[in-house]
Parts: C-alpha cells; structure tokens; sequence
C-alpha cells in the first residue's frame, strides 16, 4: 500500500504503520510498501501501541503518522551511546 493511499483510506487518523519495502536516500527513509497495523483518532493511542508492539519485535520497522500530513517524511537519526536491550 503507498502512502497515498493510506492517506485516502483513513482521512485525519493517526496511523501506525510498518515499512514492507523500504530504502534511505541522503539522511531519509523512502518507505514505497506499507503495511497499516493500527488507526487511532489519539496520536497518544498510537504511540502506546508502538510501544508495545516495538517491545515485543524490534526488527520490524514501524512508524506512527498521521494521514493529515500529505508526505510520509521520515528522516533518519544516528544514535549515539549505549543501549539497553529488552
């Protein structure tokens, strides 16, 4: 599913979604296949439900937007320092 179609689907909605197909191009991922896994009227809903899901599975790539916004603008960060796992 693309982006735009996302946007159609679920109007005004805060989404969590995960990245199927996805690449980084200067500093930004370039997410072309979409998976939706949850839609929320509260961005706070959402990102609880990131939370859990991301506790359970860190490998899957997943990001909480909302369909207002007319480009899926994610941009990448370095993390710097330790880390705890779990």
């Amino acid at each position: 599913m693309t982006w735009k179609s996302v946007r159609e689907l679920y109007k005004d909605k805060w989404v969590l979604i995960e990245a199927i197909k996805a690449n980084s191009d200067n500093g930004k991922r370039i997410v072309e296949d979409i998976a939706v896994i949850g839609v929320f009227d509260k961005g706070n809903e959402a990102l609880k439900d990131y939370r859990n899901r991301h506790k359970e599975d860190k490998t899957k790539e997943l990001y909480v937007c909302n369909t207002v916004n007319e480009e899926l603008t994610i941009e990448e960060r370095a993390w710097i320092g330790v880390r705890k796992n779990g």
